[in-house]
């Protein structure tokens, strides 16, 4: 998932991306222990040289130095959910597109 720079959810307060099994509608137990990525965590994320984020949704690691933006993923379907949190006009009126999921070769 590539957010893009200057594309970041826009929010009053903060945003999350919330991982499940869409399956058993759990979160998903990984080795991090880590269920979410949100925006208190955008200071720990890798950034590429363009200012884009790119997010890992997977099952096993991107490896260790990509791993701040690596949210695990269950051995089947999942279910992402993304959290605005006092969202800003822009996104309320669907200016703002979240960005799509997509699998990678």
């Amino acid at each position: 998932m590539r957010i893009r720079s200057g594309q970041l959810p826009p929010v009053g307060a903060f945003w999350s991306l919330t991982m499940y099994d869409a399956k058993t509608r759990f979160l998903v137990r990984n080795p991090l222990d880590r269920y979410l990525i949100n925006s208190p965590m955008l200071p720990g994320l890798k950034g590429e040289a363009n200012g884009d984020i790119l997010l890992y949704l997977q099952k096993d690691s991107p490896g260790a130095d990509l791993e701040s933006n690596w949210l695990p993923t269950p051995d089947g379907p999942f279910a992402a959910v993304l959290r605005l949190y006092l969202p800003k006009q822009s996104a309320l009126d669907g200016i703002w597109i979240a960005p799509a999921i997509c699998a990678r070769a």
